[in-house]
């Protein structure tokens, strides 16, 4: 039995095991993804030869693998299948030292693959957000809906807002006068990079014209009014300045 997430559209061991660890060579097409992948393969076990051919009749992100004897070959018309046949080789390995004989076939049934992470209301570190960018890279997810702003903190650097770190990235859930934490530019560029990498287009959320709050207390020239916990909860609609604002921040994301 084989252990794959998602499962495979065809998967039929055909008996026996083919070496795979460490000492597994990559060749053939899809050269430019080699590095990466070499960072998901166990750091200990046997090798092989996993060859990479480009098959223009199949889809985008399809994949077909065929363990041998010995090798494995990896059919695919794009980086990404063949990026993620052997993410299923990983989740089929396992720890072992060695793969079942196999013949996969398997594509995406949805196209959009996502999983949005808050980090407004929990603030998570650029390595931790690697990680998640990592198991989901395993799982074959694809879009990383990156929850930057709400009520309870701004956690992107806007260079031309500086109160928005200063002022806007204090607190959290849990604590509303916790210290400042927030991602500068260079930080954001980096994880955009190293989800590219693996195949994950990132989407950063900048919540408007609600749960604003965050931003008007950095900025109460913008804030839509109200009282008690909806105080500055929206941006004031009706100001030129509200759509200054938010044009200068979109262009510096952008």
């Amino acid at each position: 039995m084989t252990h794959i997430i998602p499962k495979p559209l065809y998967c039929n061991t055909t008996g026996g095991t083919v070496p795979f660890g460490a000492e597994t060579v990559f060749s053939g097409d899809f050269e430019e993804i080699f590095q990466v992948l070499r960072e998901f393969m166990p750091k200990t076990g046997g090798g092989n030869k996993i060859l990479f051919v480009k098959d223009t009749f199949l889809e985008k992100e399809e994949y077909r693998i065929e363990c041998g004897e010995n090798d494995i070959t990896v059919f695919a018309a794009d980086k990404s299948g063949a990026f993620y046949a052997v993410m299923s080789l990983i989740q089929l390995n396992m720890g072992r030292k060695s793969l079942p004989r196999v013949i996969i076939s398997d594509k995406p049934r949805f196209y959009h693959r996502g999983f949005m992470l808050d980090c407004s209301r929990h603030f998570w570190t650029v390595e931790k957000i690697k990680k998640i960018l990592d198991f989901m890279a395993l799982l074959k997810m694809n879009v990383f809906h990156w929850h930057l702003s709400d009520d309870q903190g701004w956690r992107i650097e806007i260079k031309r807002y500086p109160k928005l770190t200063t002022e806007g990235a204090v607190g959290n859930w849990h604590d509303p006068k916790a210290p400042a934490t927030f991602y500068t530019q260079e930080e954001i560029k980096e994880i955009v990079a190293y989800a590219a990498d693996r195949h994950i287009m990132v989407v950063p959320e900048f919540d408007m014209p609600g749960h604003a709050t965050a931003v008007c207390r950095s900025y109460p020239e913008i804030s839509g009014g109200g009282e008690g916990k909806w105080q500055h909860f929206t941006f004031h609609p009706c100001k030129e300045e509200t759509f200054e604002f938010i044009s200068n921040v979109l262009d510096e994301i952008v």
